[in-house]
């Protein structure tokens, strides 16, 4: 309907008269014989074009009931209908009786004709209660429009169990080792000694030993060199590729070398102090049980000493002197605890 004709209202008036005696209706009498109504309709002409016509609302209340009797003459029980456009909606209107005896009953719905079939409905229910086979009038409203469903919520996916978190590496971790060492700093040529050391771990990075080297004596022209030292390390792994991890180390050592010999006409037996400090790079192989490791270094001396051999005719000459520079190599192997 147009904006301008929302506010109409459109009233329908069908009058019921109960039959009196009159030459007018005489047809009638034999309907009213047979338990009939008269039924008076007034249909306006201003009715909007979506509502059913006063024909078309006639067939539908005889359809429903055989007792309704559409005519024109008065004299019976009044029964009105109207029907009014409210916005979006359409209000129609059941009025029966009048005076005090009046009564309505409303019906709305979105469509005219949906509210018009439900006033004829009405209409044959006030004439015949029995129309529909109720025992007494029920009126439906036109049905609503259906809403459109909400949307089903989506299942939630499964919970999934989080992962066990990895075992937390030991901040301190202990342990202890052996292994074997060549220098070739404190005497002439490079022969092995042992050692054995503790170790402290700190994370996966940081490695600190403290432990002792025995070197045995060796020969060299009848001369015996052999040391005690007491040593120890920092050292930091580069990277941790699993149970492969390069290192650096620095370390200091400090003892005393003992030489002895025949060089002079009477047996010589002499102890020197050593203290050197070294830097180098290792492999390490480490898991949380053992380790083993590679390493090597450059040793730096802090004092340089000097031995010398005589001939039987008293010539003295230089046998050694410790140099600037040597070198130190380690292999260790030891357990964490």
């Amino acid at each position: 309907m147009k904006p301008a004709a929302l506010g109409a209202a459109i009233v329908t008036t069908a009058l019921v008269f109960l039959p009196r005696a009159s030459a007018a209706q005489k047809a009638d009498r034999a309907a009213v014989a047979q338990g009939g109504e008269q039924v008076l309709l007034v249909y306006e002409d201003s009715a909007p074009p979506d509502c059913p016509s006063q024909a078309e609302f006639e067939a539908e209340v005889i359809k429903l009931t055989s007792k309704a009797h559409f005519t024109k003459q008065r004299g019976a029980r009044l029964v009105r209908i109207e029907l009014e456009r409210r916005g979006n909606d359409v209000l129609g209107r059941l009025i029966t009786g009048d005076g005090k005896n009046q009564s309505s009953r409303d019906v709305r719905g979105k469509d005219c004709r949906e509210v018009g079939s439900a006033l004829a409905i009405a209409v044959a229910l006030t004439i015949d209660p029995d129309a529909l086979g109720l025992t007494e009038p029920e009126i439906e409203a036109a049905p609503k429009p259906k809403s459109k469903p909400e949307p089903e919520p989506e299942p939630e996916p499964p919970a999934q169990t989080p992962p066990a978190p990895p075992a937390p590496t030991q901040l301190l971790r202990g342990g202890i080792g052996v292994g074997l060492t060549l220098e070739s700093a404190w005497a002439p040529q490079m022969r092995p000694g042992a050692h054995a050391f503790g170790l402290l771990g700190i994370g996966e990075r940081l490695r600190i030993t403290v432990g002792v080297a025995r070197f045995f004596s060796r020969e060299v022209d009848g001369v015996s060199f052999g040391a005690w030292f007491g040593q120890g390390s920092i050292s930091w792994n580069l990277a941790v590729l699993g149970v492969l991890r390069p290192f650096a180390v620095l370390g200091f050592e400090a003892g005393v070398v003992e030489a002895s010999g025949s060089g002079l006409s009477t047996g010589v037996a002499a102890e020197r102090p050593w203290q050197a400090a070294s830097a180098g790079l290792g492999l390490r192989f480490e898991t949380k049980d053992f380790f083993l490791q590679l390493g090597g270094s450059l040793l730096v001396p802090a004092s340089r000493q000097r031995y010398l051999v005589s001939d039987p005719l008293g010539t003295a000459r230089t046998l050694y002197e410790v140099p600037m520079f040597g070198l130190k190599q380690e292999t260790s192997l030891g357990v964490f605890l």
